[in-house]
């Protein structure tokens, strides 16, 4: 299968005439992975927000925890453990809920009381009043964004004094003499 794609007006970097030329493809390209992390990070924060202006707190008792065997690529297997809650609702009835997450420090024993959060409209969205549940993520995704916009700051600078050099380049021989004659 054979694409066709028109490539008078597709480029990046350009001598026209003498005078470098950058696309506005090319800044886009040179920023597209931070702005990207600082976009996905801007809609987690936001998203936690929300949970927590719209949650109410309550206290939850445990009543089982699943528990599973979990492998990364940078540590040996570790059991993780995702704890179930009871809690009491505004109508007065009560409702277990998990969270949706695992985690190898919530490892709580059967019977015990934490602070969660949940939602009043659904009975089986809760998160533990922590900073791994509701901001880790968040976080990392914007430290991710910090080390992208590093090189792209770079990338960035490069590419200005490869177009500011170009407009020097772009003199003629005569012209470069007498700016040199000129200093």
């Amino acid at each position: 299968m054979f694409i066709f794609l028109p490539t008078w007006d597709w480029w990046l970097l350009r001598t026209r005439d003498g005078k470098r030329e950058a696309s506005w493809r090319m800044w886009f390209l040179i920023f597209l992975l931070p702005i990207s992390f600082f976009c996905a990070s801007a809609f987690l924060v936001t998203t936690a927000l929300i949970f927590v202006a719209n949650a109410e707190r309550t206290t939850g008792e445990v009543t089982r925890i699943y528990e599973r065997e979990d492998t990364t690529p940078w540590s040996e297997s570790k059991m993780t453990y995702s704890p179930v809650f009871r809690y009491e609702f505004p109508d007065g009835s009560l409702t277990e809920a998990s969270t949706g997450q695992s985690s190898p420090n919530w490892n709580f024993e059967v019977g015990s009381i934490h602070e969660i959060l949940y939602l009043p409209d659904r009975k089986a969205n809760v998160k533990l009043d922590r900073f791994e549940a509701l901001w880790a993520l968040p976080s990392i995704v914007t430290g991710i964004a910090a080390v992208f916009l590093l090189p792209s700051i770079l990338g960035a600078m490069l590419l200005r004094r490869w177009l500011r050099d170009g407009s020097k380049t772009s003199l003629s021989k005569g012209q470069q003499r007498k700016q040199d004659l000129e200093r």
